[in-house]
């Protein structure tokens, strides 16, 4: 896996795995825990996708079943644009849904 180092000094993989257009729950947590199951790291969500829960899911199920640790993730969510005004209160919906306690990279929609 190839990274880039971002201007804080993290390192982050060049190649993700997105779940854009991935609505069905159940698909959704299969192929992100496959993804990780066969190598991604960078996982690829955002709040408009409506699939955080899921995306939460595979990585508990991929952390539980010891194939990676939450450190060797690097997470990706996004801000909808309805949400602009309510910036705290989307990134801690969006923490709870992906049952995480940080995001590695958090994006304006």
């Amino acid at each position: 896996m190839e990274y880039v180092t971002l201007n804080n000094g993290i390192q982050m993989p060049m190649e993700g795995f997105g779940v854009f257009q991935v609505p069905d729950y159940q698909e959704c947590e299969d192929v992100v825990y496959h993804a990780i199951q066969s190598g991604y790291r960078l996982i690829d969500t955002a709040a408009a996708y409506m699939n955080e829960k899921a995306v939460g899911n595979a990585i508990q199920r991929a952390i539980q079943d010891g194939i990676v640790k939450r450190e060797d993730l690097f997470i990706t969510t996004k801000l909808w644009v309805q949400d602009y005004n309510h910036v705290q209160e989307a990134i801690n919906c969006s923490l709870d849904l992906l049952e995480l306690d940080y995001i590695d990279l958090y994006l304006f929609h």
